[in-house]
């Protein structure tokens, strides 16, 4: 998440923002993954996905963090699709995701994002700028804790949530398919934030674990605030 001009008697609870901020990432997670993304009425393939060929990364709006375009092309990766699992996709939209969070005391903070749709698969990277994987772990006893090139790390998984509007059929939400996610320190001693990849599918399929490790292993070294080493 963005950094905050906020210091001293502004932001005196300030370890309260940050509790608040991991619970926005999980619980918030699951509605912004289905809410945001889930429904392709939202989103408009590129010319390029219409003729077969990749697509690229959108040009970075107005509203969209600065980090946008980097996040994009450290995901956006010709191989992404052997990564995922799924070698016989391509990428049909590419563009900027993420959400705001807002304090009790009005001031907000924004997360930085990207995501790429591959056929039914949906793959995304946020940087989370204020938040540990040692954070996320004292909140949550729902997380299993590995490590990814050397760099503290954990897994969890929640449920997608599909949102209908109208038509034939009153609108609604219900729960929808399981999203995988590998949040990554982004370097050795777990200090400057994290990196979150999550991967759901559109047709309600569980995504293949593995494939969030094949794809960290080399979108993070791309991505950018990553640091290598040990």
């Amino acid at each position: 998440m963005v950094d905050e001009s906020i210091e001293g008697g502004e932001r005196s609870a300030k370890g309260v923002n940050v509790a608040l901020q991991v619970v926005a990432a999980f619980g918030l997670g699951a509605v912004a993954l289905g809410a945001m993304w889930g429904l392709g009425v939202f989103r408009k393939p590129t010319d390029a996905a219409g003729a077969g060929r990749p697509a690229g990364c959108q040009a970075r709006k107005p509203s969209d963090a600065a980090e946008y375009p980097a996040l994009c092309a450290a995901l956006n990766q010709p191989d992404l699709p052997v990564l995922l699992g799924a070698p016989g996709e391509h990428v049909i939209l590419a563009q900027s995701a993420g959400s705001t969070f807002t304090y009790p005391n009005g001031s907000t903070e924004s997360d930085a994002a990207a995501e790429v749709q591959l056929g039914t698969y949906n793959v995304r990277l946020t940087d989370n700028q204020n938040i540990s994987v040692k954070a996320l772990a004292a909140v949550t006893d729902s997380v299993q804790p590995t490590t990814v090139l050397g760099h503290a790390a954990l897994t969890y998984a929640d449920r997608t949530m599909e949102i209908t509007f109208g038509g034939d059929q009153a609108g609604g939400t219900r729960a929808g398919g399981i999203a995988r996610h590998l949040v990554v320190a982004k370097s050795a001693k777990d200090g400057g934030g994290s990196f979150e990849l999550a991967v759901w599918r559109q047709d309600g399929t569980t995504p293949d674990a593995a494939s969030l490790l094949r794809i960290a292993q080399e979108v993070l070294p791309a991505a950018p605030g990553w640091v290598g080493g040990t």
